[in-house]
């Protein structure tokens, strides 16, 4: 049977492809902030449709020229000398019940330090370390979740040291009440979707000003 033809889209189509791709993930992120946890899935999902460029998977970015600048980098490097768990994505929200993965973007205190980065370098270098010295880049995350972990894919088996990160507590991030300790509540990769996301949506706003629109809803909403 002979392929289907197959047409080129123009430049046109790809920027109104973009804008609806920013719109689901700053939607996604509102719907994250509210509460719905499980849509931190949906965002690994629009974050690879915008980002990953490999073999046949085409970034949508990369069609539109814009992922080989800088983007905004909210986690900075590992710390070689840290010989503890590290992960500057996200932060810890305490209460009196407990504790739970936080997004930096959602703990308040101010907009984050935004540091310019080139693509390659944010994409593939590492920004989580876990309890036995594994590490993963903003790369490895989105593509766990969103190939294998319910994003686009759901497989039976899961890379090993992500099953440690997301159902095994491999962080080693405890809450400590009197003398019970408890593992954080929440998925502590999903909420590295939302700050990844953040970092993305900031990036389009300040460096495309053609998109100048899709700023992240938690910065947009902060008066001043």
């Amino acid at each position: 049977m002979a392929k289907p033809k197959r047409v080129q889209r123009s430049k046109d189509e790809l920027k109104k492809e973009l804008r609806e791709q920013l719109l689901l993930l700053r939607h996604s992120c509102q719907a994250f902030d509210g509460g719905l946890e499980a849509v931190g899935k949906h965002l690994s999902l629009s974050l690879r449709v915008l980002l990953h460029h490999h073999g046949r998977s085409r970034a949508l970015l990369e069609q539109l020229g814009l992922r080989s600048g800088r983007f905004l980098d909210s986690a900075g490097p590992l710390n070689p000398r840290n010989l503890l768990t590290e992960c500057n994505l996200v932060g810890m929200h305490m209460t009196s019940e407990g504790a739970s993965y936080l997004a930096l973007v959602s703990m308040g205190g101010g907009p984050l330090p935004l540091r310019p980065t080139p693509f390659v370098e944010w994409w593939n270098e590492p920004v989580l370390k876990d309890n036995r010295g594994r590490k993963f880049s903003r790369r490895e995350l989105v593509l766990n979740v969103a190939d294998t972990d319910g994003g686009a894919h759901v497989d039976p088996e899961l890379e090993e040291k992500y099953m440690a990160l997301s159902r095994e507590n491999s962080l080693g991030w405890v809450f400590t009440n009197g003398d019970v300790q408890s593992a954080l509540s929440g998925r502590p990769e999903l909420a590295c979707m939302r700050q990844i996301a953040h970092e993305v949506l900031s990036t389009i706003h300040q460096f495309v000003p053609e998109f100048r629109e899709f700023s992240d809803p938690v910065v947009s909403a902060t008066p001043g």
